[in-house]
């Protein structure tokens, strides 16, 4: 399984099409999830069981992103080592989906899970 996000409540045959992978099940539990505990983080914490996403907190799920990004660009935590390369293009993804999300509609729903 894997954690992906998509439009919870699609009025089109785009928004229909419209996903994108985030990481293996695995590899969210394993690194994203302990990332967001260790940080006492909302939003990535809830996309490991699935959670609707309001445009209007897109920015806070940025700002839980960037944080990531951080971490994993400076620190070298030998933990996060095998999966970093991986991680950081689903970030990079995932903040360019949030970008094209916005663009959709005023009132447009993620479902991230």
């Amino acid at each position: 399984m894997s954690v992906m996000g998509m439009v919870d409540i699609p009025i089109n045959s785009f928004e229909e099409r419209f996903s994108f992978p985030i990481a293996f099940e695995r590899v969210y539990r394993d690194y994203w999830y302990k990332f967001a505990e260790e940080k006492e983080l909302y939003w990535l914490k809830f996309f490991l069981y699935g959670i609707e996403v309001e445009r209007r907190d897109f920015d806070e799920v940025r700002s839980e992103l960037k944080l990531f990004k951080d971490f994993l660009l400076k620190e070298d935590d030998i933990y996060y080592l095998p999966e970093r390369s991986y991680i950081l293009s689903r970030i990079k993804l995932f903040l360019e989906k949030l970008n094209e999300a916005e663009e959709i509609r005023d009132d447009l729903v993620l479902y991230i899970g």
